[in-house]
């Protein structure tokens, strides 16, 4: 196998891991999401809020347990299985990166100290801009920053009263 084949394959497996590793925090989100509509089912169909009987019961029979001295259970029992096994997964997905990224480096050390001294004497080479012009660019740069900001932040707040407006017209 030549080392640039050798390279394809690394970089497929570790982007296979990182897309793994996407998919596994949409997987934890989606999940969050279906239990928050769960909890949300108290709302009535035109949109407001009303207690239904359902709770109404659930309220008195917590109250009573309360008064009775018996514990309640909060329902956080789910939460927190779903945190730990989020905590594991990413604990997992990270140790076989590291793992990954360990065994490349001890099998390409000679190869690695050499890149990185070929990095350092290309540092050397470099021309570094004088001090007051870097003070200089980087005032014009978080200048600039600053004015984009601005900028977008004033768009956003008009045209967010743009729309409010919008939809008060359109209410009437």
């Amino acid at each position: 196998m030549t080392v640039r084949n050798s390279r394809s394959l690394v970089a497929l497996f570790l982007s296979v891991i990182l897309m793994l590793s996407f998919f596994t925090v949409n997987a934890f989100a989606a999940e969050e999401d279906s239990v928050s509509e769960q909890q949300s089912e108290g709302v009535t169909e035109n949109g407001s809020e009303g207690s239904t009987t359902a709770a109404t019961e659930d309220e008195s029979e917590t109250a009573t347990e309360t008064a009775s001295g018996a514990e309640t259970t909060t329902g956080t029992g789910e939460e927190g299985e779903s945190n730990i096994t989020e905590l594991v997964v990413n604990l997992v997905i990270g140790g076989v990166i590291i793992v990954i990224a360990v065994v490349l480096i001890i099998k390409n050390r000679v190869k690695l100290g050499a890149f990185l001294r070929s990095v350092k004497n290309e540092l050397h080479k470099i021309i570094w801009s004088p001090k007051e012009q870097t003070r200089k660019n980087f005032l014009v740069v978080i200048v600039i920053c600053a004015a984009v900001a601005i900028l977008v932040g004033l768009l956003d707040f008009a045209f967010s009263k743009g729309i409010i407006g919008l939809a008060s017209l359109f209410s009437r």
